[in-house]
């Protein structure tokens, strides 16, 4: 080419493959040009494999956080379709081998992002968890701890640990567990509470380390939307509906009969919801359901052989009334269940809007079972939620927040003792902040001598008290406005010149529900299948590690 043609040779290796070249002009100088990508230099570049460069590195990561964050098989590079369509992509870039990835890109990846977390929580202030129990498809005891701080003005939760918990699941040996990994995350004496079921071992847990503890809201939820199933008329309901799900989960004729009637009557081909225990709100959603496709369900059950008994019109308004009185508590769950926004500060204002609710629902209830489960409702809401409104992390967090302030609490006593504690706290905190600034500054050292000045009492500084200080603060920030709920605290905080706001960072930063780190457990549990029962801790470990935490850290 170089000796039959120098002029292609010389244009092939000076122009760019992705230059905008004029054709036609080309085409008048040197005749006919070969095709851009046929060029000798662009063949063998795509013939050879990356080296281990920038490339490669930056590739191969790519790869790991896919495996990681997608929740696919270690053997993924190993599946032939896949690694045909990589090399139809890029033919030179070479997929690691399995061995590789688990020995090496793997760990490595970890330890990029767990370095990112740690400088990320050496330079927070404050710090919350949470914590809780999950037995693994292989019969394992694992705990999982989720940590929360503000990070670059917003609120994250990165994983922290998902180990494997060896010997008894009492409150010493969890205690013991995590404060190691408090202490070799170095946060113990930034933590500020613990979130957690409501479970004994793990409040005992968080007395043994002397952390305050944050019973999970979303679990009281659960509980007190519990107590109401206890009411005779509805538990019979229940159980009917139970088996009628049941019938067509079981049944495929029945399935089957079910959409085809659901297309004749140009109806959505939803399916029904079975109600599990352990899924907060199941039988809210499933009764639910069951209104939404009262047609169908009736007419598929009347052609069904063997089905179970249908629900009559009395049965169906129950229902109907039982979703009105179960619907705040959904709301008030979703609402309750979020990690990247704050939500301790929602409680009380929850409670509240909860109760205005079910006043208002009052009014819209005919029959007798359905007054019998709101009484029993209310009891159980004055029960288990109530609690939570004298709780100080609690109405601190309310009160700093400026979205709510005084407006989150329901009575002029409530209002009247949350400023009363936010006060106290805030001087106690002055007072720290002023006993370590004093420790690292000098004693100044008096004057010794008779002045000949006798205004000289005038220049001694005025000696203001951390309670004094913490009143104009206080009221200086209760007396603006609130701003609109659809606007962001961290953002206020931020742009406010109140040092209150050192202590809104600590309240505002614990989590109201340890839905975090039950959230792991569902991710593990699609990693840990009956087909990857024998992934070892460690690598679990990681693979979680990187799908919670790559979002927060990731270049």
């Amino acid at each position: 080419m170089k000796r039959k043609h120098n002029e292609v040779w010389m244009w092939s290796s000076t122009v760019s493959v992705t230059q905008d070249v004029d054709t036609t002009e080309q085409n008048e100088k040197m005749g006919p040009s070969p095709k851009k990508r046929n060029t000798l230099k662009n063949y063998f570049d795509r013939s050879s494999k990356y080296p281990d460069g920038k490339t490669k590195q930056n590739l191969d990561n790519k790869y790991v956080r896919m495996i990681a964050v997608d929740m696919e098989p270690l053997r993924k590079g190993e599946h032939e379709g896949f690694r045909d369509f990589v090399n139809a992509l890029d033919s030179r870039y070479e997929i690691p081998d399995t061995t590789i990835l688990k020995k090496k890109l793997l760990p490595e990846y970890y330890e990029n992002v767990k370095q990112k977390l740690v400088i990320a929580l050496s330079k927070a202030e404050h710090v919350s968890v949470t914590t809780d129990l999950w037995t693994s498809i292989a019969n394992e005891g694992i705990l999982s701890v989720t940590c929360h701080f503000f990070h670059n003005e917003k609120l994250i939760a990165p994983l922290l640990e998902f180990v494997k918990m060896e010997g008894s699941h009492n409150a010493e040996n969890i205690a013991s567990m995590l404060d190691a990994t408090l202490s070799k995350w170095d946060i113990r004496s930034k933590c500020e509470a613990i979130t957690t079921d409501n479970a004994q071992t793990m409040i005992n847990a968080a007395a043994k380390l002397h952390i305050r503890h944050i019973p999970c809201f979303a679990h009281t939820l659960n509980l007190t939307v519990s107590d109401s199933f206890a009411v005779t008329c509805l538990d019979q309901i229940l159980k009917k509906c139970k088996s009628i799900v049941t019938f067509f989960k079981m049944s495929t004729l029945a399935s089957d009969k079910l959409r085809a009637i659901q297309r004749e009557l140009n109806k959505p081909e939803l399916k029904v919801i079975q109600e599990v225990p352990t899924r907060w709100n199941s039988a809210y959603h499933m009764l639910q359901r069951i209104v939404t496709m009262k047609t169908e369900l009736t007419l598929a059950l009347n052609e069904c052989n063997r089905a179970p008994p249908g629900v009559n019109a009395d049965e169906y308004l129950i229902i109907q009334e039982t979703i009105q009185i179960l619907e705040p508590f959904d709301l008030a769950t979703t609402k309750i269940s979020g990690e990247s926004y704050i939500t301790l500060s929602l409680i009380i204002p929850l409670i509240r809007g909860i109760k205005t609710k079910l006043v208002e629902v009052e009014s819209q209830i005919v029959t007798e079972s359905g007054n019998k489960i709101l009484l029993c409702m209310k009891g159980s809401v004055d029960k288990r939620l109530s609690p939570y409104e004298s709780r100080t992390p609690v109405v601190l967090a309310t009160i700093l927040d400026p979205r709510f302030k005084k407006k989150g609490f329901k009575t002029s006593d409530d209002e009247k003792r949350a400023g009363q504690w936010l006060e106290k706290a805030y001087a106690s905190h002055l007072t720290k902040e002023r006993l370590a600034v004093e420790e690292t500054q000098p004693t100044p050292s008096t004057s010794s001598g008779t002045s000949n000045d006798l205004l000289g009492f005038l220049d001694v500084p005025d000696v203001s008290t951390p309670l004094s200080n913490s009143l104009v603060d206080v009221r200086q920030y209760l007396e603006k406005p609130v701003i609109d709920r659809k606007e962001c605290p961290i953002t206020y905080w931020k742009y406010t010149n109140n040092k209150l706001k050192e202590l809104a960072m600590l309240y505002l930063c614990i989590p109201a529900s340890s839905v975090p780190s039950e959230r792991i457990f569902s991710k593990a549990g699609q990693i840990l299948t009956e087909r990857r029962n024998r992934l070892k801790e460690k690598r679990l470990n990681e693979l979680l590690f990187i799908k919670q935490n790559s979002c927060y850290f990731n270049d």
